[in-house]
């Protein structure tokens, strides 16, 4: 009896461990491991563990479609998702089908592979949909019963997916019945239509596995209601398990063509929006791909797969200067690459005495503008430079909003007494956004600079086009093209940046650089000064509409050979390439250029260089601004009454130091990530230091204003180019906050004393 009762044990213990799907599942942790890293990369987006300080996790939860988050853009996702765990199937099923072989005498024997490989998918299914209600409700104060309608949504593009895939299996793939099981069989007589000519090869497919230890299966799911004790396939001729495995593979190769196919014909329609789909699918839709493309590869070649892979990396590597068909490079839009490209040297990028006191010159006739434009209202006015801190969307809508309120508070004064605006990535593109719609005010055009409109229109998203195009395009080849006037350049995700900025702003300002030339000179809006970091040699780029050498002007590399030389005017060392033909949404793209959410611009210059975000080098704009006040600093002392330097920061000024948890990795990673964590505190204290040094060649004060956004740990919103609604609100209330009130009122009477005849 004690017996009996043991052996019914052991029978239920073995049922559990050979369970068909608790095999597949140990199988993925011991063989594979590729698999597993995407999934892990799934896991970590949806549950914020991975890069959830740059916005990736509430693409995934919440994700957006043609301006909005609905039914449709989580459809979009769920499709995506399907796509995934189609390939995960797919992949799964080509690499180890051949330790089942009781799946070959199966009915559908892919359907029943696909369906016992579910617990990782529906893990993650279960994780996402708890994740993005609590996100959905918490964050982006979604009601209840729209939330369900989301999920539902999710579910039912998953579902949708896979049962084209279903269907598409039922029909094509057969089980070892089909082709029988006698012992004479010749797999080499079955006849092979010519459509089945390239995949020969899979006739050998099954057998590199046929003598490998099989995995043991006792049970498996016939359907998800049913489960069957597995069929033993020793009877079978083992040309006939090859023969259903090869048939199988030939069906799913075609398949994941047919896929592949699929996205990159999404790629190719990227300009209609009704393609642009959520970042979160494209990412999954790469995802996939990859998948899709080693598997077919692994097909093939087997275990030669990641040592072909490796060679061929390797390869292009070593040739890849002269492989232009493959060679990513990005290239500023307007700009003439196909003339004699500019000599890169020191004699090239250090400005010559004489240009540079003709520069200044001109840099005082237009401050005059700017003066009598003023009128007789003040005797001394204030001269205002603002500077803008980089940070994606959070910086450019906290810059529009801030600086609108601001100015709104000050009656107007502060947009007219702002003679320069300078600093990084996203502030930047607002504070461009906001100068454009204040000169089209000045031009007299019926537009209000303050209405809500122009400031949600900054909040929009900038993420899904850029996220498409590189999961389609950008890491193959780039086969499409855009004109511009004369010139043809490939396109790319920074392409696609400057598009969706340029929809969102109403093409605005989808203008070229020498467009703000006369406008800025005389004054009618404030000369911008954008300042990209040269990857090359860390030297800065100084791009403006104006002649600025001055700004690039080293007076101690007069009689010095080895003078570093920091920074470089591009108008002057561009002139025979055009620079002042640069699109401005290309200039605005450079100087946001993070890396690798954008790609390097290259310009065309021997040696070649390339140039990406300003932050890297100057996140707030001062050194620029420090450099322009040195430079100008007789005339400022005799025509102002001081300085206000306006600061418009999307982080808090000063030390923060929060206690953080030890960990063994955490301490072997903390001499890098506290260099990276604490660059723009650096910079912070660099800038204080030269502020110091600057203002006793000043006869009136240089004032600091700080109209900065608070964030926190609880409160702390993404380095993104997508702002979700409760971020929206939140920089919408900082405008409330005492801090930035009592600075826009320290503001308002530093321009009120400028104003006031003395």
């Amino acid at each position: 009896m004690v017996k009996g009762s043991g052996h019914r044990r052991y029978e239920r213990f073995s049922a559990v461990r050979y369970f068909f799907p608790l095999q597949l599942l140990i199988l993925h942790f011991k063989k594979n491991h590729f698999l597993l890293f995407f999934w892990a990369l799934l896991f970590g987006f949806t549950t914020g563990v991975i890069a959830g300080r740059f916005g990736v996790p509430q693409q995934f939860l919440v994700p957006e479609y043609r301006g909005g988050t609905g039914l449709i853009s989580f459809a979009i996702v769920g499709f995506a998702l399907g796509g995934f765990v189609t390939a995960f199937n797919l992949y799964t099923y080509i690499m180890n089908g051949y330790r089942f072989p009781f799946i070959a005498t199966l009915s559908r024997p892919f359907h029943k592979f696909s369906l016992n490989n579910f617990l990782i998918p529906a893990l993650f299914i279960v994780t996402y949909c708890w994740f993005s209600a609590r996100f959905q409700v918490e964050k982006e104060f979604i009601p209840p019963y729209k939330v369900a309608m989301n999920l539902l949504s999710f579910i039912a593009g998953v579902t949708l997916f896979q049962g084209v895939s279903y269907f598409y299996f039922w029909y094509t793939n057969k089980d070892a019945r089909a082709f029988g099981t006698s012992k004479k069989f010749d797999a080499h007589n079955l006849r092979v239509s010519p459509v089945d000519a390239p995949f020969q090869a899979s006739s050998k497919w099954y057998r590199r596995g046929r003598d490998a230890g099989k995995w043991n299966v006792e049970f498996y799911l016939s359907s998800f209601r049913r489960m069957a004790r597995a069929r033993e396939s020793d009877h079978y001729e083992k040309a006939v398990l090859e023969q259903v495995f090869s048939q199988n593979h030939i069906n799913a190769a075609r398949f994941e063509i047919a896929l592949i196919v699929s996205f990159l014909l999404i790629g190719s329609l990227r300009e209609n929006e009704y393609f642009v789909i959520p970042a979160a699918a494209s990412s999954i839709l790469f995802f996939t791909m990859l998948l899709m493309l080693i598997s077919a590869l692994h097909s093939w070649i087997k275990g030669w797969t990641l040592t072909l892979f490796v060679f061929l990396l390797v390869l292009l590597n070593f040739f890849y200067a002269d492989l232009k068909l493959f060679k990513l490079e990005s290239r500023g839009y307007g700009m003439d690459y196909h003339v004699p490209r500019a000599k890169y040297d020191f004699s090239s990028i250090r400005p010559h005495e004489d240009t540079v006191k003709k520069d200044v010159e001109h840099a005082r006739e237009m401050l005059g503008n700017w003066r009598r434009r003023l009128g007789s209202r003040s005797s001394k006015p204030k001269l205002v430079i603002i500077d803008c801190s980089g940070g994606g969307s959070r910086s450019a809508y906290w810059a529009m909003k801030s600086l609108i309120a601001a100015d709104s508070m000050c009656n107007g004064e502060l947009m007219k007494s702002t003679v320069l605006i300078t600093g990084a990535s996203g502030g930047m593109v607002g504070a461009a956004y906001l100068r454009e719609l204040y000169l089209r005010k000045a031009l007299g055009e019926d537009i209000n600079p303050s209405d809500p409109e122009y400031a949600e229109r900054m909040g929009r998203d900038l993420l899904n086009p850029v996220i498409l195009s590189t999961a389609v395009n950008d890491w193959f080849i780039r086969y499409q093209v855009i004109r511009d006037g004369e010139y043809v350049y490939k396109k790319d995700r920074g392409w696609a940046f400057e598009k969706q900025l340029s929809t969102n702003t109403q093409g605005l300002f989808d203008k070229r650089m020498s467009d703000y030339t006369q406008v800025e000179y005389d004054a009618l809006t404030p000369m911008m000064v954008l300042s990209p970091t040269i990857v090359n040699d860390g030297r800065r780029l100084i791009m403006a509409s104006q002649p600025v050498s001055y700004l690039a002007y080293d007076p101690t590399s007069k009689d010095d050979p080895f003078s570093l030389q920091e920074d470089v005017e591009f108008e002057q060392l561009f002139k025979q390439q055009r620079a002042s033909n640069l699109r401005f949404l290309s200039a605005l793209r450079m100087n946001a250029t993070f890396p690798y959410a954008f790609p390097i611009t290259t310009l065309p210059s021997e040696p070649e260089i390339g140039v990406m975000d300003a932050g890297i080098r100057d996140n707030f704009g001062l050194r620029t601004t420090y450099r322009f006040l040195i430079a100008m600093r007789e005339w400022i002392n005799a025509n102002t009454s001081g300085v206000v330097i306006v600061q418009v920061r999307d982080l808090p000024k000063g030390i923060i130091l929060q206690d953080k948890t030890e960990s063994m990795f955490g301490r072997f990673m903390a001499p890098m990530g506290s260099i990276y964590g604490n660059m723009t505190r650096t910079q912070d204290y660099i800038n204080q230091q030269m502020l110091g040094y600057i203002i006793p060649s000043f006869e009136s004060p240089i004032e600091l204003i700080n109209l900065q956004l608070h964030q926190d740990a609880e409160t702390h919103i993404s380095l993104s180019w997508h702002l979700t609604k409760s971020e929206k609100l939140y920089i919408s209330n900082a405008l409330k906050d005492p801090f930035y009130k009592k600075e826009v009122q320290r503001l308002n009477g530093l321009l009120l004393s400028g104003s006031t005849p003395r």
